[in-house]
């Protein structure tokens, strides 16, 4: 069926929790309900992030400057310093660095600022974060999405960018470590990214808001591409990390985004009269977290828990592997159960449990194949006995499901 013109989101993909809730909010689990769908940090935050935003009360009267209190930036930059391998005089202009309400937002409105061109596309990781698709909708192009299955590292191949796609791509979206998977871009891969970027004129959007969950002991700090780009004399690079997962601060609703001189000068004056500031209180929290590390490594800790239960639970069953970054699994169910979809239909059935189909998190590729579509997404943010206690019953419910189809 066409879609109408005037009506261009129509041709997105659904929200995957809408489609959740419609897969199984008929269904009347056996089970009290567990869910592994979102992927909402349930780790304590910081006590002394929450105070400083008790103590800031009276900071909601006034308007807070859109590039951010001294302070803040003082503890962002502090922070990119400490841990990236960045060069002193990086990021030391008055526009390099903005806070952000949530990173969301941020990477919708970056992608007006791409490039103009013919019948151009936004490219971006399949699996793919819903808001990417919609920002390249919203900026009159259209989605172009790589697949990035197990076989190229759970990222996309772009080496396999033909010159054609290349001349219309007017912006790259990238997510490392990425989301599901849990797979951390390298340097090299960085570097191939960014000479795409400057080489074809494409406005490189990195969401890197999963770098300081790693499998810390096991792989080295996923690296930024700020350290690829500060290389470069400028870049069109804007990179995005945000308190949500590093600090289990989700409603706080603050990030930042830091980049390349030019296209961070033109992001400050869109944001300027199409951005939302940052309230002072958020700000005033959000320095106190990016200036303390003590308490994300205490959060490595308690996921590297959970990896290593998971492992135990999990090895040698649906394709399990042990991500590097991030705090999903993505797990292949096609083998036990029909699909993703019919997997998570029989598990919240069962066991009450609640997971997200792989499909909902891809989009078919040109040949009209979806390669999520026998994956389902695990959120590892639960307590750990609860998350154990989860992850058995899946196991179990997904072995009798196919000792059922060998029946």
């Amino acid at each position: 069926m066409s879609v109408p013109s005037d009506r261009p989101f129509d041709s997105l993909p659904a929200s995957p929790f809408a489609r959740l809730r419609t897969l199984l909010d008929a269904i009347e689990p056996a089970k009290p309900p567990v869910s592994l769908a979102l992927g909402e940090p349930q780790h304590a935050p910081p006590a002394f992030v929450l105070e400083a935003l008790r103590a800031a009360n009276a900071d909601y009267g006034r308007y807070p400057p859109i590039g951010g209190t001294p302070e803040w930036r003082a503890a962002a930059e502090g922070w990119l310093r400490r841990r990236f391998a960045l060069p002193d005089d990086f990021l030391t202009g008055a526009t390099d660095i903005l806070p952000l309400t949530g990173t969301r937002e941020g990477l919708f409105l970056a992608a007006q600022l791409a490039p103009p061109k013919a019948d151009g596309l936004m490219a971006m990781p399949n699996p793919f974060y819903q808001v990417y698709a919609s920002a390249a909708v919203a900026a009159g192009a259209t989605p172009l999405y790589l697949d990035a299955p197990k076989q190229t590292g759970f990222l996309p191949d772009l080496a396999a960018l033909d010159m054609p796609t290349l001349k219309r791509l007017r912006a790259l979206y990238l997510c490392s470590p990425a989301n599901p998977q849990g797979a951390i871009a390298d340097r090299a891969y960085l570097r191939q990214a960014l000479d795409i970027a400057q080489t074809h004129n494409v406005l490189l959007l990195v969401d890197e808001c999963y770098s300081e969950i790693y499998d810390a002991g096991r792989v080295a700090p996923p690296p930024s591409m700020l350290e690829v780009m500060a290389e470069a004399e400028d870049a069109p690079v804007m990179v995005f990390h945000s308190l949500s997962k590093r600090s289990n601060l989700a409603g706080l609703r603050s990030g930042f985004v830091a980049g390349g001189r030019d296209v961070m000068a033109a992001y400050h004056k869109l944001r300027m009269v199409a951005g939302p500031q940052s309230p002072f209180a958020a700000q005033a929290a959000a320095a106190l977290a990016w200036g303390d590390d003590a308490h994300v490594q205490e959060n490595r800790t308690l996921y590297a828990a959970k990896l290593d239960m998971a492992e135990r639970v999990l090895g040698g069953h649906f394709d399990f592997y042990r991500p590097a970054g991030g705090f999903f699994l993505w797990l292949n169910v096609g083998d036990q159960v029909a699909d993703g979809e019919v997997a998570a239909r029989r598990l919240w059935q069962e066991e009450g449990i609640r997971v997200l189909p792989g499909a909902y998190l891809t989009a078919p590729n040109s040949d009209g194949v979806n390669i999520g579509a026998s994956y389902i997404r695990v959120a590892l943010v639960a307590p750990l006995a609860e998350t154990e206690d989860a992850l058995t019953r899946l196991r179990d419910c997904f072995l009798r499901a196919r000792a059922d189809g060998l029946d």
